[in-house]
């Protein structure tokens, strides 16, 4: 009978903990519900936001990756338009050369044009003109050529006459105060040119003396002479050395 009675005591304590711990415990359990299904609900919503995000970020990436295929495709164009435009500029500035140079010549042939024009010539004769002067400029270099051979005549008659006259015939004076340079020395006929004249007093077959840094060079005795100029030949026997441009000439 004691038994039975603990027995039933242990039961009924047994309930009545349960009863306690129930309505102590309820409270606790249905806190850790809610938070639990809290829990749940943030994570399908961060879940759902990590699918959203990925699905941008798939999408940024293959809109990154065609912004780089365009980037390349863009910097090949750049590269191609730099050149073409440095080509053009190398273009532009060879035209703008030519230009300048056709200019240039337009203007050279436009002032060419204006000066025929002053003279009162047609375009039409100034071909012929051309051609004259052409003409005259030939004419005048033999006339030149055969004033040069009289010349060279004239000194070797001179010289030839001036042996014949012989040393018998007195030399007329030259000045003492007469100065002169060689200008020009023939070595094959042995004349020169000298650059004193009639002007200060010095006379036709007068006798100088030709000198270099005080060393006496030839004596030449004038066979021609001018206003500021004289032609004169070397005496034989008196070339003591070669006459050169600017050696001093000085009275005998």
């Amino acid at each position: 009978m004691l038994l039975r009675t603990c027995l039933m005591l242990a039961i009924l304590a047994g309930l009545g903990v349960i009863g306690v711990s129930h309505f102590m415990l309820r409270p606790q359990i249905e806190d850790f519900i809610q938070v639990r299904n809290h829990n749940k609900e943030e994570w399908d919503k961060t879940q759902k936001r990590l699918d959203k995000t990925n699905v941008v970020l798939k999408a940024t990436r293959e809109k990154l990756s065609k912004t780089e295929a365009t980037l390349e495709e863009t910097k090949g164009q750049l590269t191609a338009t730099t050149a073409k435009f440095e080509a053009e500029q190398k273009r532009a500035a060879n035209l703008q050369q030519m230009i300048d140079k056709v200019r240039s010549e337009l203007k050279t042939a436009m002032d060419d044009l204006a000066a025929w024009t002053n003279l009162g010539l047609q375009v039409d004769q100034v071909k012929g003109v051309i051609n004259e002067a052409k003409t005259l400029r030939v004419a005048n270099e033999g006339l030149q050529e055969e004033g040069k051979l009289l010349a060279t005549r004239v000194k070797k008659l001179e010289t030839e006459l001036a042996i014949l006259r012989g040393p018998g015939e007195a030399d007329p004076p030259v000045p003492r105060e007469v100065r002169g340079k060689v200008l020009v020395v023939d070595p094959k006929w042995n004349f020169l040119v000298l650059d004193v004249g009639s002007r200060i007093g010095v006379p036709q077959r007068g006798v100088l003396l030709v000198s270099r840094n005080g060393e006496l060079v030839a004596k030449v005795r004038v066979m021609s002479v001018e206003d500021q100029r004289s032609i004169a030949n070397i005496m034989p026997g008196w070339k003591l050395k070669d006459v050169m441009e600017g050696d001093v000439v000085l009275p005998y």
